[in-house]
């Protein structure tokens, strides 16, 4: 009996030093406030590119999935988020962003439209050229607004509906730069956008 109750103390004491309690540690970011595109760290980047290029519109903070829908001359509004890394300030802030020149794809395999986007579209690969502010997007003023008391902003692109070209996709790249209020982080300061023209 004493050999017993020995090995359950023994099994109690062990079990009592696994499951003490673990000291909660806050952390307060104390590091450089940046910006960064919402969908760039949740996406793969394209390895010619070396930054994620998406065929689909992104979804806010999660990656892109195949039920998402395809980018399109016909989309219309396509909102790109911009997440604020670090404390969120009373007053309004900037995010400066460019246009990037050429695109560094020439060609790109183009998802199928998924099930309820209308007009449905095959997959297929398309030859890639670059969109003309204008002519495929409306033009961009190059900054964006990260409202007062908030974490994000938005970029909002107009897509134009320039006919239909067959085969064809058109890129535009976003990059953050440093000419608003607030700094990209280097590394999550791209994307790309194909645009299916069929």
């Amino acid at each position: 009996m004493k050999k017993y109750f020995l090995y359950m103390m023994t099994g109690l004491i062990t079990v009592g030093s696994f499951s003490s309690c673990i000291k909660q540690i806050d952390k307060t970011f104390t590091g450089e406030t940046v910006v960064e595109i919402d969908a760039s760290p949740l996406n793969s980047a394209n390895a010619t590119a070396g930054y994620p290029v998406f065929s689909r519109i992104p979804p806010f903070a999660i990656p892109v999935r195949t039920t998402d829908s395809t980018l399109r001359r016909l989309n219309g509004l396509v909102r790109i988020r911009v997440n604020l890394v670090g404390p969120v300030s009373g007053q309004d802030q900037t995010v400066g962003y460019k246009i990037m020149g050429a695109s560094p794809l020439a060609s790109i395999a183009f998802p199928a439209t998924p099930t309820g986007q209308t007009p449905s579209a095959a997959s297929g690969t398309l030859t890639v050229q670059n969109a003309v502010s204008g002519t495929h997007f409306s033009a961009l003023s190059g900054l964006c607004t990260i409202p007062k008391d908030s974490s994000f902003g938005y970029i909002n692109i107009q897509i134009l509906n320039a006919g239909s070209t067959a085969g064809q996709a058109r890129f535009l790249g976003i990059q953050l730069d440093s000419s608003g209020t607030l700094k990209p982080n280097p590394n999550y300061n791209k994307i790309g956008l194909t645009i299916d023209q069929r």
